[in-house]
């Protein structure tokens, strides 16, 4: 077994939000009601970086090889950011230990609101990776044709169930990749060299799968 690597930089949510500030003294469930605010404005930029890469391939074409190397550019830091939906989807385990172990039918009067807190708070995370799949899949689409753009989704969703768990479980932020590289790409490697770690990321993988599709029939624009 390969012991599990947790990042411990400075840069770690984990050690920032530790802070003796009154804001991150607010908690539900001893969660911090500031990390509610902090995910919700990783989940923006992927749609801002979006928009941007949307305009800047209307207004260049990517016709020459700077405006291409300039969008790649582009997507792959939206690449490092669209893992934190899935991640927001996770947030529903800060429901353990809402309630006393020994409380009747695992419900307690004073805490029940807390069960739709938390489920709606995942539920942002699981309508934002649909809706910011698909608004790369359209891009992808009037750039390169339908194929590509539903290769796209079969391919992506694999690489996102790996940077969420390099999040959940290891506790990497994205930009993290720009300031710890190579320690970055090692833990990432533990994920297809350990089978239970590989275990974790086929399941999480058939799950998103799920979810998208789900999703995709669920909150698509429909006339009636």
């Amino acid at each position: 077994m390969i012991k599990r690597y947790i990042n411990d930089s400075i840069y770690s949510v984990d050690n920032f939000f530790k802070e003796d500030r009154w804001l991150y003294k607010i908690k539900i469930n001893d969660y911090q009601l500031v990390t509610i605010f902090w995910n919700l404005f990783l989940i923006i930029i992927p749609f801002v970086l979006g928009l941007l890469l949307y305009k800047f391939w209307e207004r260049t074409g990517l016709r020459s090889f700077a405006h291409k190397a300039v969008a790649l550019l582009i997507w792959f830091v939206w690449l490092l950011f669209i893992p934190n939906t899935a991640y927001v989807m996770s947030e529903i385990r800060h429901l353990i230990n809402y309630c006393p172990v020994n409380s009747p039918f695992q419900v307690c009067e004073k805490n029940a609101w807390m069960i739709l807190f938390f489920f709606c708070y995942s539920i942002i995370g699981w309508v934002s990776f649909v809706y910011l799949l698909n608004q790369m899949k359209k891009l992808l689409s009037e750039i390169m044709g339908n194929l590509i753009s539903y290769l796209f989704i079969i391919l992506i969703i694999p690489l996102i169930a790996l940077g969420f768990l390099l999040g959940l479980i290891n506790r990497w932020n994205s930009w993290e990749f720009f300031i710890y590289t190579e320690k970055f790409i090692d833990n990432t490697l533990v994920y297809f060299n350990d089978p239970s770690h590989f275990t974790n990321l086929l399941i999480f993988t058939i799950f998103l799968y799920i979810l998208y599709f789900a999703g995709n029939f669920l909150f698509k624009r429909r006339n009636y």
